[in-house]
């Protein structure tokens, strides 16, 4: 358990399941929590979340790329990209029920649609993208598409999809039942690094090298257009909290803005800096000790935060936050600014302080916050370091779990360093993925307060 000064637990204290094997981290549960699918090689392999008994194996045309759920949690896609082709999966069905060939024009990413009927899939060189119709065996398509899936959100009926056309760019709102053209404008940006749909608008983000944003409405007015300073690298990562009155703005200045989603303007700044931590700030730090690591609470005044210099092969690595999320009540904002790759910041939106600060011993990779909400649980952020720990924070403190079977530098675990993490929908365990496999956390004597 935990208390007033350390937070550390062996793996005698979780519950893990056995190690399977795993192809480019994709793993992912179903949208309603009932069964976990991953990439085996060229094999998908379904399991019920609760026994982890196996559904079903298919037998896929290559070595998968990508796997992902239906939003109706009936089918499951899964793609190769090098071969060009998506085959569709049906857990009652051996046999992909639909096969999409991509043919010479190649395949980059896919996506559903969130109607469950149509598959959208992008093709090299930002060529198309294919909208694949499941019901009229049909295929269409847009042409100039921008970021891949990543220009492309949906948001209630309509799809907003980012084009590039002769040197501008451009937005292209459409009704996805039928794919009828709502809207087409000019963005004003030089180049456009990202879109974001909050609260009935699309914020753009124009180029890393320049710190502006600007809100347009779905019919093509430009609502708002800010310019945060000058002279400066501009937004590195944006994040939005779900209720989506707050926008979180991760920028290459070191800063991470709250950004107010009624008046689109800039609320809060926060300095990833030791000017942030306040009499009020509990800080950990993570030690070495006989069984793995734990934390202990340290002195605000004078603490020194680790930072690193840029590298010179990719200066832009290092430099601004980088990771940006929002917890499920929209109550707290987890941050980490590369320059202090470390550090965890948890910053309360009640007053807008920072409430607590995490120093590990070495740079966090991942970091999630559990999606669901009790009267008696706590919110919770479990963070990895690309190694053999787990790390969980909420109100009451900072728990270090430690992972047996990871590889460490005394020697190599089947399961590996912990690359990546993901909460369960009901929030019972965690996924853990390491390079080639992967396994579930559970946490039988954390019950979350």
């Amino acid at each position: 358990g935990i208390n007033a000064e350390y937070g550390e637990m062996s793996h005698q204290g979780i519950n893990l399941s056995e190690t399977f094997k795993l192809t480019k981290s994709q793993c992912c549960f179903s949208p309603n929590g009932k069964y976990i699918a991953n990439a085996s090689q060229y094999r998908l392999v379904v399991r019920e979340f609760e026994t982890l008994q196996i559904v079903s194996v298919l037998t896929c045309i290559d070595s998968v790329d990508k796997v992902q759920w239906s939003p109706n949690n009936k089918l499951i896609l899964t793609s190769c990209f090098k071969r060009g082709v998506t085959q569709l999966w049906s857990l009652l069905e051996t046999k992909a029920i639909s096969k999409l060939d991509e043919g010479s024009s190649g395949l980059v990413d896919v996506v559903w649609c969130p109607d469950s009927k149509q598959v959208l899939s992008w093709s090299e060189f930002g060529v198309r993208i294919n909208v694949w119709s499941l019901n009229h065996k049909r295929v269409s398509y847009i042409q100039n598409p921008k970021l891949n899936s990543g220009g492309c959100k949906f948001y209630g009926s309509r799809a907003i999809v980012c084009e590039r056309r002769e040197r501008d760019d451009y937005i292209s709102v459409f009704s996805f039942s039928n794919w009828k053209l709502l809207c087409n404008f000019k963005v004003a940006t030089e180049d456009l690094e990202s879109i974001h749909i909050i609260r009935d608008a699309i914020m753009v983000c124009d180029t890393r090298f320049k710190p502006s944003y600007l809100v347009y409405s779905f019919d093509g007015d430009c609502l708002s257009k800010v310019d945060l300073y000058s002279n400066m690298l501009g937004i590195k990562h944006v994040s939005q909290s779900i209720s989506e009155q707050f926008a979180a703005l991760g920028c290459y200045d070191g800063t991470c803005k709250l950004l107010n989603s009624v008046t689109w303007s800039v609320l809060k700044e926060w300095k990833h800096t030791a000017e942030a931590i306040t009499k009020n700030t509990v800080i950990y730090k993570e030690e070495a000790s006989t069984n793995g690591s734990r934390f202990q609470v340290v002195e605000n005044q004078g603490f020194q935060l680790p930072f690193v210099k840029a590298h010179h092969d990719d200066p832009y690595l290092l430099v601004g936050v980088g990771i940006t999320k929002f917890s499920a009540s929209g109550r707290y904002l987890a941050s980490r600014s590369d320059a202090v790759p470390t550090a965890v910041w948890i910053w309360d939106l009640d007053d807008l302080g920072l409430c607590t600060l995490i120093v590990h011993q070495a740079p966090v990779v991942a970091l999630d916050w559990d999606s669901t909400l009790s009267k008696d649980k706590d919110e919770t952020l479990a963070m990895s370091c690309n190694g053999d720990h787990v790390y969980v924070w909420n109100v009451g403190g900072v728990l270090a779990l430690k992972v047996p079977n990871c590889e460490t530098l005394n020697g190599a675990g089947e399961l590996g360093p912990i690359r990546n993490i993901a909460w369960s929908c009901n929030g019972k365990c965690l996924i853990l993925k390491g390079d080639y496999h992967f396994c579930l956390c559970y946490f039988p004597c954390y019950n979350g307060s």
